[in-house]
C-alpha cells in the first residue's frame, strides 16, 4: 500500500495566521473593554451632573425639569424653577479640568455632591438611583415663606394657583369690635423659586395687591372705591385733630367720645387719660398734613395713615412742634364715622 504525503505548513504562515488571531482578539478585548469603561463611565454620579450642567447650558426649561426629575408643586412654577437651577449653575466652566465632585452625605437611596471650581465649592447636586446610572438634580434653596392676607370674599390666585382654606381672623386695627369686626383671609404660601405673582379679585373686579419682598407679604385689598376712599381720608383727618386737641387739652372727652367706637381699648384708656401735661397755649394749627395709605378692610372698614406736625402757639412764647404719626382704623356703621384703633408714631417735641 502506497503512504499518503502529508503537507507541512510553512513556520512563516503559521506565525502570521497567529499574529493575526492575537491581533483580532486583543482587538475584541480592548473593544469589550472600551465598552466596560464607557458603560461605567455613564453610570457615574459624575457623568450625571455633567449632563445635568449641558442640559441647563443649551436645553429648554422642561428638558432641565426632566433631566432632574423635577415637577412643579404648589404655586411654584417651572420657570422659576428652571430660572433658579441655571443661576445656581452659571457660573459652572465647560473645562472639565477644573472641575472636582465631592461625596457627601447619604439619605436613603439618595447621595448628596457638592461641585468644586478650582477648589471652591460652586453648586451642590443630589444624585438619585435610576436604571444603572443616577439622576442629577440641583440643590436649591426656596425663599422664605410669604404672608398672602386678604379680606374676606376676595379671591387670590398665587402664580395662577388659586388659594384656598386659610386662616381666618379680624383685620388688623379691628380687633375691639368682636364679631362685628371685617374679618381677612391669612395664608402662608411656601415652597416659591421667585417672588409670586398675585392677583386678587372680588365678584369680578380687580382687587389692589402690594407686595413686600423684604418682608414677604402680600397684602390685596378690595376694589377701589373712590368715593368711600375720600369719605375715609375725611374723617380719618378730622378723627387725627380731635385726638391731638384731647392730648393738648382742647377737646374734652365727652367730645371725642362721639366720635370713638364704644367699648374698645382706646376707648376705655382714653376715658382715664390724664390730659393736664401740655403747656398752657392760646392756640395750635397743623403742619404738613399728609393722610396716606387709605385702604379698605372691609365694605364699611378702613385704615390709614395720618401725619403732621402739631404746633401749639402762645403769644411771646417761641412755638412748641410736635411731630405726630398715627395709624388709624375707621368704621362706618348707621351712616356714622367711628374710630376704632390709633396708634401712635413720633409724638415728641421737634427741636
Amino acid at each position: 500500500m502506497a503512504k499518503t504525503k502529508k503537507r507541512s505548513v510553512p513556520f512563516g504562515r503559521m506565525l502570521a495566521g497567529w499574529a493575526l488571531f492575537l491581533a483580532l482578539l486583543g482587538g475584541l478585548l480592548l473593544a469589550l473593554l472600551w465598552g466596560a469603561l464607557e458603560k461605567y463611565e455613564l453610570s457615574t454620579p459624575e457623568h450625571a451632573i455633567l449632563t445635568l450642567l449641558e442640559t441647563a447650558r443649551t436645553g429648554s426649561d422642561e428638558a432641565l425639569a426632566q433631566a432632574a426629575g423635577y415637577t412643579p408643586q404648589g404655586a411654584a412654577t417651572l420657570e422659576s424653577w428652571a430660572g433658579a437651577a441655571r443661576d445656581a449653575l452659571a457660573e459652572i466652566p465647560q473645562d472639565r479640568d477644573r472641575l472636582a465632585f465631592v461625596k457627601g452625605d447619604k439619605q436613603g437611596d439618595a447621595v448628596k455632591y457638592a461641585l468644586a471650581v478650582d477648589g471652591k465649592v460652586t453648586a451642590r447636586f443630589t444624585l438619585t438611583p435610576e436604571g444603572s446610572g443616577w439622576r442629577a438634580a440641583p440643590a436649591l434653596e426656596t425663599l422664605p415663606d410669604y404672608t398672602v392676607t386678604a379680606p374676606a370674599g376676595v379671591e387670590v390666585s398665587v402664580n395662577g394657583t388659586p388659594l384656598t382654606g386659610g386662616e381666618d381672623s379680624p383685620a388688623a386695627g379691628f380687633e375691639d369690635m368682636g364679631n362685628a369686626a371685617p374679618r381677612v383671609m391669612r395664608w402662608t404660601v411656601s415652597g416659591l423659586y421667585a417672588a409670586p405673582q398675585v392677583t386678587a379679585t372680588n365678584n369680578g373686579a380687580e382687587c389692589p395687591v402690594v407686595r413686600d419682598d423684604e418682608k414677604h407679604t402680600v397684602t390685596a385689598g378690595l376694589p377701589v372705591d373712590e368715593a368711600g376712599q375720600a369719605e375715609a381720608s375725611q374723617f380719618l383727618e378730622t378723627a387725627a385733630k380731635q385726638y391731638a386737641q384731647f392730648i393738648s387739652e382742647d377737646v374734652s372727652f365727652t367730645q371725642l367720645a362721639r366720635i370713638l367706637y364704644p367699648d374698645t381699648s382706646l376707648y376705655k384708656g382714653l376715658k382715664g387719660y390724664y390730659v393736664g401735661w401740655y403747656v398752657n397755649h392760646t392756640g395750635v394749627r397743623f403742619d404738613d398734613l399728609k393722610i396716606q395709605n387709605v385702604v379698605a378692610a372691609g365694605p364699611d372698614a378702613w385704615t390709614g395713615d395720618v401725619s403732621f406736625t402739631f404746633v401749639v402757639t402762645k403769644p411771646g412764647l417761641e412755638d412748641r412742634k410736635y411731630p405726630s404719626q398715627y395709624h388709624m382704623a375707621v368704621v362706618r356703621t348707621d351712616g356714622n364715622w367711628k374710630l376704632v384703633s390709633l396708634d401712635v408714631g413720633a409724638q415728641e417735641e421737634a427741636e
